[in-house]
């Protein structure tokens, strides 16, 4: 319930989960165990009332040692034939005399434990059960989030275009952002400036008799079967057919990116092999416009532009090529705006553009491919997106796109289809003609009904091939029969025939020339421009870096004064070392920060598999470098704020050796943390597996770190967890640079009294044993009663039972 009110009393996420970790670090510190109730400190003593989990624990603990007498293993003196009071097990809470502990009193000598408290402690843990619902529901009502309007462009502070036309507000001289925008969607006039796209190269792409199979629960299943046909430059090719066709199938396996299958058939580039620079030579315009919302339309453009272009191109060449791209789409208008999301950002048609706006950076010097660009656009966009690729085509590009049920004006746009019956068979690949009289004459002429006046052709095509009236009717067997099949294939054969010819009169060297390399520019080139998008997209989200610098800032102040000064008695080093432990606990909320508040990796990722990896901008490896190399800043300066705090509060001033030690310690704590958590994620398909994930691994680093279960202690099968957990050697570091060499001062509860025998000093009593290398400290010799004897002296063999 506790967290359900902190969930239903924020905003946002960011606010929740930098409270929740804060909370938890308390509740976990003020239970009373891992800081005992004689250490607190008064300032913060009151958490500890108001601590549910204090209430919990103790119940549970003393209701389950209630009772308990444990034998004790080492005894001091350790005699052979002691009686009477002459002997005691060095444990606070031991009789003298007794060779056992009685867990009751040990509870409650170190940690003011009672079973006593059992029952009180159950009234108040239904107390807070039934306050926190009544907070829950409370906080529910009253806390209203949500919000209507009309979409809403974001811009960076000081980048609003002068230009920019408002509804009904006023700028006054203002700010900058968010205000309902009114932005033209009407086509764009004039000429296509091609050096503002490409250096297009005019070539012919062709494919033939292209098939793909892919094996589904053991059995191959055909997807497509001998497809066949081209895509001249200058020419806008429309790819349609039924549902289910295999329309986008087709322009994957085209593009070459097909995930899985088997494909069989010839792609070609005016009759010649494809060249190893293919992926770089098109454009893919995905159905989903995937952009990384933090990112503004200018900067997007620029990162296409950097990494595709290719290196010999000077960067003011690249940029200038994007401001002629942002003027070509209409985009002057909203250049610097943010992406953003669905609702506060750009609309769907400016995404669209910003979608063929990025193909276009990268200047594809062969072909454009489009999966159903109108998709999810009104009628008035939608033939503004048509007559942008009429332009470009008209530039000289060679334009194929999937389209699913276009009006007669939007298919009239087109100058060939490719029409697909299911099956992925093709039921015609020609031209459409003057108002469609082509295709029409082809579906007329064999069809038990020809086209009507006023009826959408696309529409009559796709009822011809799809309806099950006319299911009798085989198209595609149809269209192999047909003379336009075989004008097909002899075209295809004639571009094959006429590469053969001509690479034996200019040989194979000028056909290794238009082959290059994977990517346009070379992994040192790439870093640089991954890592500033990393950093602009961190800079211009800010919640998850606040959330994180509140949590290790806040969270560092709680510990260090919880654990201010804990003294140099047994259990002020043990209290020091869970200080250390309690900093360590940080580390999973800062993962699931990372992994849940601000999933920057895991966008990233997404937009890098479904776009970027196809169009080889970079490689794998410099997305993991660029997104360790832009938290490592932040981490170090973290790091530095958390050892001010806590260094100075825990352990005081010390050498300047041990105090940089520590100073590195905790730098490397959080640049762990964040590389953990990169770790973690970039296998798993999603935030929410990874998070389930981190929180084993943490708690089973934890547990195995040689604080709460000594390395002697651990049974041999989890040794090899301790050696591989980085808490042993984080914690184990900054313990040492901390403690070691610091004398143990016992308090009078940790103290071993015992009486000596009659007659005889402590000192004489004694002698014997601590001439055997005791590892305390008897501290009243010469008394003839009782001796007081300090168990440890110093840090360093608290810290030696841990290894």
């Amino acid at each position: 319930m506790v967290f359900r009110t902190i969930a239903a009393a924020t905003r946002t996420l960011p606010q929740a989960m930098a409270i929740s970790g804060f909370l938890v670090l308390a509740l976990v510190t003020y239970t009373g165990f891992v800081l005992p109730g004689p250490y607190m400190h008064p300032w913060f003593k009151w958490i500890s009332y108001i601590n549910q989990l204090s209430y919990a624990f103790e119940a549970l603990l003393v209701n389950q040692a209630h009772g308990t007498n444990y034998p004790c293993s080492n005894l001091v003196p350790p005699y052979p034939n002691l009686t009477g009071d002459t002997f005691i097990c060095p444990v606070p809470g031991s009789v003298a005399g007794e060779t056992f502990v009685n867990e009751d009193a040990w509870f409650e000598t170190s940690y003011d434990y009672s079973y006593s408290h059992l029952w009180r402690n159950l009234g108040i843990i239904l107390g807070f059960l039934f306050f926190f619902l009544f907070t829950y529901l409370l906080t529910s009502e009253l806390n209203v989030n949500s919000s209507t309007g009309p979409d809403v462009l974001v811009f960076l502070r000081g980048r609003l275009p002068s230009t920019m036309a408002h509804t009904d507000l006023k700028l006054k001289g203002r700010v900058d952002i968010e205000r309902p925008l009114v932005v033209s969607s009407a086509p764009i006039e004039g000429n296509v400036n091609e050096a503002a796209l490409m250096q297009v190269d005019r070539e012919t792409f062709s494919w033939r008799k292209v098939s793909l199979d892919v094996m589904i629960k053991g059995h191959s299943r055909r997807f497509l079967d001998n497809s066949c046909g081209w895509v001249k430059p200058g020419s806008l090719t429309a790819l349609m057919g039924v549902s289910g066709a295999g329309k986008t199938t087709l322009l994957n396996a085209l593009a070459q990116r097909m995930p899985s299958g088997v494909i069989q058939g010839e792609l070609y580039v005016d009759g010649r092999p494809l060249p190893t620079s293919f992926n770089n030579d098109v454009g893919y315009v995905q159905q989903q416009d995937v952009h990384l919302e933090t990112s503004t339309v200018r900067e997007a453009l620029r990162f296409s532009a950097m990494l595709r272009q290719p290196f010999d191109v000077p960067k003011s060449e690249k940029f200038a090529s994007v401001e002629e791209i942002i003027h070509l789409l209409n985009m002057d208008d909203f250049a610097d705006a943010v992406v953003g999301l669905p609702g506060k950002g750009l609309n769907v048609e400016q995404r669209k553009r910003l979608s063929i706006g990025v193909e276009l950076a990268g200047k594809p010097a062969l072909l454009l491919f489009l999966d159903e660009p109108t998709s999810g656009l009104d009628s008035q966009s939608s033939e503004a997106i048509l007559a942008l690729l009429r332009k470009l085509a008209a530039g000289g590009l060679s334009i194929l796109c999937t389209i699913h049920q276009p009006s007669a004006m939007l298919f009239q746009r087109f100058d060939r289809l490719l029409l697909m019956a299911r099956g992925g068979k093709v039921a015609y690949f020609g031209d459409i003609g003057e108002n469609s009289e082509t295709v029409l004459r082809y579906f007329g002429d064999r069809g038990p009904r020809r086209c009507a006046d006023a009826e959408n052709p696309a529409e009559y095509l796709l009822d011809a091939i799809g309806n099950t009236n006319t299911a009798k009717l085989d198209w595609p067997c149809l269209w192999d029969a047909s003379a336009e099949a075989k004008a097909v294939s002899t075209e295809l054969e004639r571009m094959t025939k006429s590469f053969s010819a001509w690479r034996q009169g200019n040989g194979s060297d000028v056909v290794q020339a238009r082959q290059r390399g994977a990517y346009s520019m070379s992994l040192l080139s790439q870093i640089p421009s991954v890592c500033v998008r990393v950093f602009q997209q961190y800079w211009q989200s800010p919640t998850y870096i606040a959330s994180k610098f509140t949590l290790g800032v806040a969270g560092s102040l709680l510990i260090g004064f919880s654990f201010f000064q804990p003294g140099q008695s047994i259990l002020g080093v043990q209290n020091a070392i869970f200080s250390i432990l309690m900093v360590c606990a940080m580390f999973s909320s800062l993962v699931q920060q990372a992994l849940l508040i601000m999933p920057k990796f895991i966008v990233q990722r997404t937009l890098y598999e479904v776009r970027e990896r196809h169009s080889n901008m970079y490689s794998w490896s410099v997305l993991i470098l660029a997104n360790i190399l832009a938290e490592i800043p932040y981490h170090v300066v973290l790091g530095v704020m958390t050892f001010a705090i806590f260094n100075y509060t825990v352990f005081g001033i010390r050498s300047s050796e041990d105090q940089g030690l520590v100073l590195l310690f905790f730098v490397y704590f959080y640049i762990l943390a964040g590389t953990f958590a990169h770790m973690v994620v970039a296998p798993l398909p999603d935030a929410t597996t990874a998070g389930r994930v981190v929180t084993i691994l943490f708690w089973m680093m934890i547990l195995f770190s040689g604080v709460f279960q000594t390395l002697i202690a651990l049974p041999g099968f989890w040794i090899f967890m301790y050696r591989v957990s980085p808490m042993t050697y984080l914690v184990g570091g900054v313990a040492v640079s901390g403690l070691s060499g610091d004398a143990i001062i016992c308090s009078q509860a940790e103290l071993a009294v015992f009486q000596p025998p009659a007659g005889e000093t402590c000192g004489a009593y004694m002698q014997p044993y601590l001439e055997q290398a005791a590892p305390g400290t008897l501290l009243n010799p010469d008394a003839t009663a009782s001796c007081s004897y300090c168990p440890l002296g110093y840090a360093d063999q608290v810290l030696a039972r841990s290894d």
